[in-house]
């Protein structure tokens, strides 16, 4: 949440500007818009924003100022899937001393038979939390072909609340605008995210717009911004958070000036951060109890000569120390004392402790501020603290740098959990300047598949396959073991198959971290029905069955987080009753740039055997838009030789 800073307060009365003319009129629709049918541009939405505008300008209310932005909707719903879109909840702010109001709530459901309006009693405020309420209300009447009109006022005392626009949502629009008048007295950074073009882009000065009798009169930036056609934002396979990625304006208060030449500034350098980094209770003050830690280290830990190995003891002392409670908390609630007293924690609290933990070992370590794969990626271009989210350790041994995080307790050394691959973080260093480092996961992460099998004569398959899982292939291999029986395990192995029976079941190396986790499985595939021709997918249940790539096209980056491997080793003989039918053919493909190689090779020794190597390599975690063809293709051809069995019969 960003945060909120007291409002200046003016005890004067404010002389308001007018307003353009808008460029609706409230109640009123055409005969052509309740008739439409479908959106032709996308003929699968089950609604259309027909019409959407926001008009932000600043206000004196009761001796405040206030930033008002006015809100108008038009919702087209074509079918009992979009009524949904006739839901509205506004989220409202509030602390201690002021509030954000909601005003003049207007709407109206128009259908060939009439109009209905929106009622006082229709409308409903929840209570979320002591800073937050919603105020909900949902159009009544509604067929296949309303049509929703909504508007409303927000009031907001934050001047740190210039939240933006979003133009793009869930469901497609055929217009979306925003205009404001911010007064020179207040500067905005602004970002413009996302991958449509604008239509309209303006910035024009209007003289004497905001002006407080006694006081002085400034100008006002005249901003306006709009987009046609824009299409329903679609979350798509290997993308981080959405918001990453939808096309939409932010504000951000760096400067507040006044006519009597008061200034305050609130975005700042980097080096002023650092330095209030260094006295935030929160982070600076936590990052101090070195001495605390370096009481419960071991004499065993303490004297490990390798830095290294000295490390890790103190990274898997720390990790098998805590649990983790799954909340975030950096910037507040961080008490590393009492968190490692109880065994609990948040992020802040784990994190800060192993941190504080590997510094009372005399090794060099910083914290990482960083923000996670769903909370979007942190701005580099100035500060902006709310950005982040989630805090690591970054350990610096013999020019090599190790990004730990103690809250997984199925994290090896050296690993980040998935959420914390997402772009780069800020290292905060305390005592000189911080920096950006890029977070970039270990690049051994693999899937190994042997399988050597053997038709005897008697029709049955016998056979044994080993699967070797390394980094966080091994990660989420040992997450969905962890709470299942070995005969659990065998079970779900059984079920793939019709006729396929694990004699055995092994593993190796199921809590070793560190090791690859290593599944040995000997089989028997029966001859139930004493069939003559058989047909078998080397692939086990490692076959992949769909393109995770469906869209035609896709604007978004495809961000699989880290480089993955997937290598199968083959090998079938067969009875000299038996003979080899038909083969699949080989096949190799490479990704443009170095970005990835498909290889299928299948060799046939004699007659009585083949054997087949394919390997499926992904060389980098992310894939932009402009690759996306490729990408598709790629993965296509992989689906479609991975489905081609061997077909063996009777001779």
């Amino acid at each position: 949440m960003k945060k909120i800073a007291a409002l200046f307060i003016i005890l004067l009365s404010f002389q308001a500007y007018t307003q353009d003319q808008e460029d609706y009129t409230f109640g009123e629709i055409s005969q052509e818009e309740l008739n439409l049918k479908n959106y032709k541009l996308d003929t699968t939405a089950n609604a259309l924003v027909l019409f959407e505008t926001g008009n932000t300008s600043f206000k004196i209310k009761k001796n405040t100022i206030i930033i008002s932005t006015k809100f108008y909707k038009k919702i087209k719903i074509f079918n009992k899937e979009g009524y949904k879109h006739a839901t509205f909840s506004v989220s409202l702010y509030n602390n201690k001393k002021n509030s954000e109001k909601v005003k003049k709530i207007k709407a109206i459901t128009h259908n060939h038979s009439g109009k209905n309006y929106l009622f006082k009693d229709q409308i409903f405020e929840e209570r979320i939390n002591e800073n937050w309420k919603e105020v909900k209300f949902t159009m009544s009447n509604l067929n296949d072909g309303s049509i929703v009109e909504v508007e409303y006022i927000i009031e907001s005392p934050f001047k740190f609340n210039l939240t933006g626009w979003e133009f793009q949502s869930d469901i497609p629009k055929k217009y979306s605008q925003y205009k404001a008048l911010i007064p020179g007295n207040y500067i905005y950074n602004r970002k413009l995210s996302g991958y449509l073009k604008l239509k309209i882009n303006t910035s024009e000065i209007k003289k004497n717009c905001f002006n407080v009798p006694g006081q002085g009169t400034s100008g006002c930036e005249k901003l306006a911004y709009a987009i046609e056609n824009i299409p329903a934002f679609k979350a798509e396979e290997y993308m981080t958070d959405g918001d990453n990625f939808k096309s939409k304006i932010n504000f951000e208060l760096t400067e507040f000036k006044w006519f009597d030449g008061t200034n305050k500034k609130y975005t700042t350098t980097w080096n002023t951060v650092d330095k209030e980094f260094r006295t935030d209770k929160n982070i600076g003050g936590q990052i101090k109890k070195t001495k605390f830690f370096k009481n419960y280290l071991s004499t065993e830990i303490i004297a490990i000569n390798s830095e290294l190995e000295k490390a890790k003891a103190v990274y898997y002392f720390i990790q098998n120390h805590f649990n983790w409670n799954k909340k975030y908390s950096i910037f507040k609630n961080v008490k590393v004392k009492n968190a490692y007293e109880n065994k609990i924690g948040n992020v802040g609290e784990i994190n800060i402790s192993l941190i504080n933990t590997l510094k009372s070992a005399g090794l060099n370590v910083e914290l990482v501020l960083i923000s996670t794969r769903e909370n979007g990626f942190a701005t580099k271009l100035y500060p902006v603290i709310s950005d982040f989210n989630y805090v690591i350790a970054k350990l610096n041994i013999n020019n090599k740098s190790y990004l730990l995080d103690a809250t997984d307790k199925f994290m090896p050394f050296g690993y980040l959990p998935f959420r914390c691959l997402n772009g780069s973080g800020r290292v905060m260093d305390f005592k000189n300047e911080s920096y950006w480092f890029d977070i970039k996961a270990p690049s051994n992460s693999k899937l190994q598949l042997t399988a050597n099998l053997t038709l005897n004569e008697n029709g049955i398959i016998t056979g044994k396959l080993r699967k070797e899982n390394f980094g966080y292939n091994a990660i989420a291999r040992r997450k969905e073991i962890a709470n299942k029986t070995d005969d659990d395990v065998i079970l779900e192995f059984e079920n793939n198959f019709t006729n396929l029976e694990a004699i055995n079941y092994t593993f190796e190396n199921k809590t070793e971290k560190e090791k690859p986790l290593i599944e040995t499985i000997e089989v028997e595939i029966d001859d139930l029905d004493s069939v003559t021709t058989k047909y078998l997918n080397p692939f086990f249940e490692e076959q992949l069955k769909s393109n995770p790539f469906k869209q035609e096209n896709r604007q978004y980056p495809v961000d699989f987080g880290y480089t993955k491997t997937f290598n199968l080793n083959f090998s079938i003989k067969i009875a000299g009753n038996y003979k080899f039918k038909s083969l699949p053919k080989s096949k190799s493909i490479s990704l443009p740039k170095n970005g990835g190689r498909f290889t299928y090779l299948i060799e046939k020794v004699n007659e009585n055997q083949i054997n087949l190597l394919s390997k499926i390599i992904i060389n980098k975690p992310i894939f932009f838009n402009s690759e996306y063809e490729f990408l598709k293709e790629y993965f296509k051809i992989i689906i479609n030789k991975q489905a081609q069995l061997i077909t063996i019969t009777k001779k």
